[in-house]
């Protein structure tokens, strides 16, 4: 019997005496990829950071080991150093690339500088080395990218320089944390697509943490279930998808099927229309400081939205959705057409025109921590809105804590801390503070794309409810296609700055009529193969 790569063996890890990891054991073959799934908390990064010798301070092992079996050495056991050999041999790709590239250091050395400090190459070693495994990872011109920054790349772009950075290292184990989660359909199939391939040439064994089970039909080998800290359930791909025995496991997949959610009340009037709407960037100058070349974000789009209605804005990352959302709202000013929001004409840096929008329109972003203030309660931070309009500070408390009780969660978080609430909870806090102002529109920009697929749910009721009681219109921003025909009753299709398609969300899944958009149907993870060529 050929044996693993990799074995942890009861592997019980504690923040001080509360073990949040609770006897967890498997193995990792050379050449396959093992995916480890669960909700938000269940464990699985945690899990992850000890096989690395990467536990925050306050955690430890209290019990078991990680073993490299081909040489016996144990990585990872309590009250020892750990000498998991990151940056030789084992490597990590991370969920958010911009978060994890430094944003003053151009890709290509980033990725020679693993060459620099493991390898102890020169600078033209390293540079040589680090431009062929942009090639490897399939970037175009890799002379010229290596000179880049980050912000300068794609999403997909950055991600594929974190998997050049990892295999650096020369890995026989790379770690996958969550790698496609914020990527569009499209870009996130190509990234797995270039994962097979690369696993098939190096024979590498991938440990792939995911909440995504499209994704793992898709690239997986054998698959974990993880719940509150314990493996619940583990097999081949094949018998845990379609046969599972777990209750928590059957509750995972059904997840995936999300229900339609029927608008429960009469359209009305129009109440935002956008005509001939424009947003241009200056690319290059000539040597007089003239703008010889524009970056069209978005080209010539018209729309409307009326009062109770769900439109989807669907597209891939770059397409211009983000900025024809913040363009809708005068938050970006755009380079020509016009917005009529309630009758009223939006317009960039105009006091009463903006103060107008800011009391008919809220926009919720994909990042719910970054939009709270760490420092303060959250309870404040929603009265703060109430106050700001006038009201008395006792009236203000009384009419957070009801918000709070409509978006789902208890009077007593009033005097919480963002930091203290899971990432579902957060989306929810964000929600209340943007009903404060008791906007008749709401953009959602990617607003469920990082959350788990019961949380993505949760929160999905939560906005139809709100949305039917309150006779909300949505604007609802993203890739995902299986969630905006769960939600929407109507579809736009953004490609390069353009709606290229729009129409009735049942229509436009039933019978695409432009290509973008079929290829956008056919790139949905778990609907078709992933090839391997």
């Amino acid at each position: 019997m050929k044996e693993p790569l990799l074995r942890i063996d009861d592997l019980t890890i504690a923040f001080g005496n509360q073990p949040v990891v609770h006897g967890v054991s498997f193995a990792i073959d050379r050449g396959k990829t093992v995916a480890l799934v669960g909700e938000s908390g269940s464990g699985k990064s945690i899990t992850a950071s000890a096989i690395m010798g990467l536990l925050p301070p306050k955690a430890r092992v209290a019990s078991g080991r990680v073993q490299h079996v081909p040489s016996k050495n144990i990585w990872v056991a309590p009250n020892k150093q750990p000498t998991s050999p990151l940056g030789r041999g084992l490597s990590m790709v991370f969920q958010d690339p911009m978060s994890s590239l430094n944003p003053s250091m151009r890709v290509g050395w980033q990725v020679a500088e693993s060459l620099l400090v493991h390898q102890g190459m020169d600078n033209a070693e390293a540079k040589t080395q680090a431009i062929q495994l942009l090639e490897e990872v399939e970037l175009p011109d890799p002379s010229t990218l290596f000179e880049r920054y980050p912000h300068e790349l794609s999403g997909g772009q950055k991600q594929r320089v974190m998997i050049a950075l990892a295999l650096a290292a020369n890995p026989e184990l790379l770690i996958a944390d969550e790698p496609t989660t914020a990527l569009d359909v499209t870009v996130q199939k190509t990234v797995l697509q270039l994962l097979i391939r690369l696993q098939q040439k190096r024979h590498l064994a991938i440990l792939f943490i995911t909440h995504d089970l499209d994704v793992v039909r898709d690239i997986a080998d054998d698959v974990m279930v993880m719940q509150q800290g314990k493996l619940v359930e583990q097999g081949n791909v094949e018998s845990v998808m379609n046969r599972p025995v777990h209750p928590y496991t059957k509750a995972l997949i059904a997840a995936r099927d999300i229900p339609k959610r029927t608008i429960g009340s009469q359209l009305g009037p129009v109440l935002l229309k956008a005509s001939h709407v424009t947003k241009s960037f200056p690319l290059r100058q000539n040597f007089l400081g003239k703008t010889v070349e524009h970056l069209h974000a978005v080209n010539d789009v018209s729309l409307t939205l009326c009062e109770g209605e769900r439109v989807g804005l669907i597209g891939e990352s770059g397409s211009g959705k983000s900025t024809l959302g913040r363009t809708l709202l005068g938050l970006t000013a755009m380079t020509s057409g016009t917005v009529q929001l309630d009758g009223v004409s939006v317009k960039h840096g105009h006091a009463q025109s903006m103060g107008h929008v800011r009391r008919i329109a809220q926009l919720v972003f994909q990042d719910p921590y970054s939009a709270l203030n760490p420092k303060i309660p959250v309870g404040k931070a929603i009265a703060e809105v109430f106050t700001h309009l006038g009201m008395e500070a006792k009236n203000a408390i009384d009419h957070t804590v009801k918000l709070l009780e409509e978006v789902g969660l208890a009077a007593e978080d009033f005097q919480r801390y963002p930091g203290n609430f899971s990432g579902g909870q957060r989306q929810r806090l964000v929600i209340a503070r943007a009903l404060a102002v008791e906007p008749k529109l709401m953009v959602l920009d990617e607003s469920v794309a990082a959350l788990d697929v019961q949380i993505q749910r949760d929160i999905l009721d939560l906005l139809a409810k709100i949305g039917d009681e309150r006779k909300l219109t949505y604007l609802f921003i993203s890739h995902d296609l299986s969630v905006m025909a769960s939600f929407c009753n109507r579809l736009l299709i953004m490609h390069h700055g353009q709606i290229v398609e729009r129409g009735e969300t049942e229509d436009i899944l039933a019978n695409p009529q432009n290509e973008y958009t079929r290829q956008l149907l056919a790139s949905r993870p778990g609907k078709v193969p992933l090839t391997t060529a």
